[in-house]
C-alpha cells in the first residue's frame, strides 16, 4: 500500500515539474527576437496613441523637451514609413518632394481624429 502512495506522489511531482519547466523550453521565445520587425508593422492607431500619450507626459512635465522631441520624431518616422509601405502596397504612391508633406498631413489628420474620439 505504501508503494502505491509513493508511486502516485512521484507521478504528481513529475507532472508538476513538467508544467513548471516546459515554458522555458517552448518556441515562444522567438516572438521576442522578432520584436524589431514587428515594431515596424505596428498599427497606425497605436503609433498615434503613443504620440498622444507622449504629448500628455510632456505637458505633465514627465519628459524633458529634448526627450519629447526625440521620441516624437521617432514615432513620426515610424508612422511615415508605415504609411509609405501602405501606399506602396496599394500602388498609389505619389511622386515628388511632396511625399513628406503629404505624410505629415496624414499624421496630423489621424492624430486629430484620435483626439476627437478620446474626448468625445
Amino acid at each position: 500500500m505504501d508503494y502505491i502512495f509513493l508511486l502516485l506522489g512521484s507521478v504528481i511531482i513529475i507532472t508538476c515539474f513538467y508544467f513548471i519547466v516546459s515554458p522555458f523550453f517552448s518556441r515562444g521565445g522567438e516572438t521576442y527576437s522578432n520584436f524589431e520587425e514587428n515594431e515596424a508593422e505596428m498599427p497606425l492607431e497605436m503609433i498615434y496613441t503613443a504620440v498622444n500619450e507622449l504629448e500628455m507626459d510632456f505637458l505633465m512635465k514627465k519628459l524633458s523637451k529634448n526627450d519629447f522631441e526625440r521620441f516624437k520624431k521617432q514615432y513620426h518616422i515610424l508612422a511615415a514609413s508605415y504609411l509609405k509601405s501602405e501606399t506602396k502596397h496599394n500602388k498609389s504612391q505619389p511622386k515628388g518632394n511632396g511625399d513628406l508633406d503629404m505624410v505629415d498631413r496624414e499624421i496630423l489628420k489621424e492624430l486629430n481624429k484620435i483626439r476627437k474620439i478620446k474626448k468625445g
